[in-house]
């Protein structure tokens, strides 16, 4: 079957094949979570499954390009999904803000991408330590399902690099309040010098998306993958695609995090103005970007509908201010976002 390239075939395909295929392996990950021993531990990695399982379905819809190896892929993309959204639940939720500790956590995630790489005490560094080997069997889950992609090779270090760059986020945006901007500004200067120019604060946000990972991990399921598409991939998603991505997830979470004292890069522009400039350039640059990908049509369908899943929120639309700027981002993404708009309001009032 061809890669679905317009709105409402996509969508079709989604719902009949893409939902129920994640929540078949999804749950099994809830089974696991019921039996970890330690409470905080379980407490945190239900609550993670809870409320981020809408990541894994929309990370599922890269199983359309892998037809041969649908669940294989979904599978992978499901655990390390799951594992990022459980440590990122452990750092939130931490009352030592040790960086240490968060380094060692998210180790769990290079280790995911390197099989044969043997499992670590991840937890090293607090007093919670059992967890009925859930991360471990995570880390494994993702180790076994890669090594049996054929051109996994060629996208392994690109893989590894983004993974990186979404750990070391992590360690610095969880530590003391105090010392989080001045170390994510040093890390930016760091790296400056791989992306176009843009802030550190934007820079920081193009770290902070997984979609990169997962189209990697697609087409390493390909046999023969030239090593130089392995690189038009990368640069295809990092950084304006997963900037875009996570500027939208700070834009539906500004009133949370100005409630909860917490972190947020969109606070760091000039104006509302300015903001609204830069996620219409971030748009812009993601469309030129993903046009050089193979299936170019079916990763522009991927991206619009991510906007769309965003500003269809609950938390955008029953906010007037929220909901008249997102109307501009609908115009960004053209009758593609408008359709997935559509679709995502009606199925969640749906729910």
């Amino acid at each position: 079957m061809n890669v679905p390239t317009k709105p409402i075939p996509l969508l079709i395909n989604i719902y009949r094949e893409v939902i129920p295929t994640v929540h078949r392996y999804f749950n099994q990950w809830k089974e696991k979570a019921k039996t970890i021993p330690d409470p905080e531990l379980r407490s945190q990695a239900q609550d993670a499954l809870e409320k981020k399982a809408f990541h894994c379905e929309g990370g599922g819809v890269y199983g359309l390009v892998a037809r041969d190896r649908f669940d294989d892929l979904i599978q992978f993309i499901i655990a390390y999904q799951i594992t990022c959204d459980y440590l990122d639940n452990l750092c939130d939720q931490s009352p030592a803000l040790d960086p240490n500790d968060f380094r060692s956590l998210h180790q769990a995630l290079l280790d995911a991408l390197t099989p044969g790489a043997t499992p670590k005490n991840y937890y090293q560094y607090r007093k919670e330590q059992e967890d009925g080997g859930y991360l471990h069997a995570l880390v494994q889950t993702c180790q076994d399902i890669l090594s049996t992609f054929p051109s996994f090779d060629k996208v392994q270090a690109s893989m590894l690099e983004l993974s990186g760059y979404y750990g070391d986020l992590q360690v610095h945006k969880h530590v003391k309040k105090e010392e989080r901007i001045p170390r994510l500004e040093a890390w930016f200067e760091e790296h400056r010098h791989k992306v176009p120019e843009m802030t550190w604060f934007e820079f920081s946000a193009c770290t902070g998306s997984t979609l990169g990972i997962y189209s990697l991990a697609t087409y390493a399921t390909k046999s023969d993958l030239p090593e130089e598409t392995a690189a038009v991939i990368k640069s295809g998603y990092f950084p304006w695609v997963q900037g875009l991505h996570l500027l939208l997830d700070y834009f539906i979470d500004q009133e949370e995090d100005i409630a909860d004292d917490e972190l947020n890069f969109l606070f760091y522009y000039d104006s509302e103005e300015q903001m609204i400039e830069r996620f219409r350039f971030f748009a812009d640059q993601a469309e030129k970007s993903l046009s050089k990908l193979p299936d170019p049509e079916f990763h522009r369908m991927m991206n619009r509908g991510m906007i769309a899943l965003y500003i269809a929120d609950e938390k955008v639309q029953k906010d007037k201010e929220m909901k008249k700027k997102s109307k501009q981002m609908i115009k960004t993404g053209g009758l593609s976002t408008a359709i997935f708009y559509l679709n995502t309001w009606m199925f969640r009032r749906g729910k």
